[in-house]
């Protein structure tokens, strides 16, 4: 199945190697300053062109990164992606209201661990893209301690790490986040909680070592 991607990225590679093509209509171009819910109202109900290259363009990177640190590779985050806008077309009319970006990125989770089920995820840490800081204006102690704190946040247990991902690293308010992994609210903080308090132990060797010595201040 080809989808209209209407900008390019790299997880439009594979798109043009297929012939099927999901046929969508001619939209109006007052559709993009709509909310995401109308704009996905009328491509539920008109398969509006314009409104699903609105909502591609609006979430296209943020959804790219999230396949790309769940499945560690470049290569399996492109077929993720492209599978999870397939069904955000092919699915459009299961969605029930509430939050779009929850119903998206909630589809991509389930796509990722359907994903990780046909296969072996065998690539190091250093292979997943984290925007932890602007790399412009890192020191060499901001390189160790971001590459530090990859590795622990990859160590974390998945109940813990997940949350946390989607808290401070997607953007989803934890009302959101609830909704996604099928928790209660308070168990949605809680695990973020959690999540930072074993961050903070698993740091406090590279923060010490970081730390200027009271003696060589002066």
């Amino acid at each position: 199945m080809r989808l209209l991607y209407p900008t390019t990225t790299a997880a439009t590679a594979k798109e043009s190697q297929s012939s099927d093509t999901i046929t969508v209509a001619k939209g109006n171009a007052a559709a993009t300053g709509l909310a995401d819910e109308d704009l996905f109202a009328l491509v539920r109900e008109k398969a509006d062109e314009q409104a699903f290259r609105t909502l591609y363009r609006r979430y296209d990177k943020r959804l790219f990164a999230y396949c790309l640190r769940a499945m560690k590779t470049r290569e399996s985050a492109e077929d993720v992606f492209q599978s999870v806008m397939a069904l955000v077309f092919e699915k459009r009319a299961s969605f029930s209201g509430g939050s779009f970006a929850a119903w998206l990125f909630t589809i991509a989770r389930n796509q990722t661990l359907n994903h990780k089920q046909k296969q072996r995820i065998t690539t190091d840490i250093d292979d997943i893209a984290y925007s932890i800081s602007d790399e412009s204006d890192r020191t060499g102690e901001d390189v160790l301690l971001s590459d530090a704190l990859k590795k622990a946040i990859s160590s974390l247990p998945e109940e813990f790490r997940e949350p946390l991902e989607l808290k401070h690293f997607d953007g989803f308010q934890y009302e959101e986040i609830a909704d996604m992994l099928k928790i209660s609210l308070s168990l949605a903080k809680v695990r973020v909680f959690r999540a930072k308090k074993m961050l903070h132990e698993a740091l406090k060797p590279y923060l010490r070592e970081l730390k200027p010595d009271d003696d060589n201040s002066e």
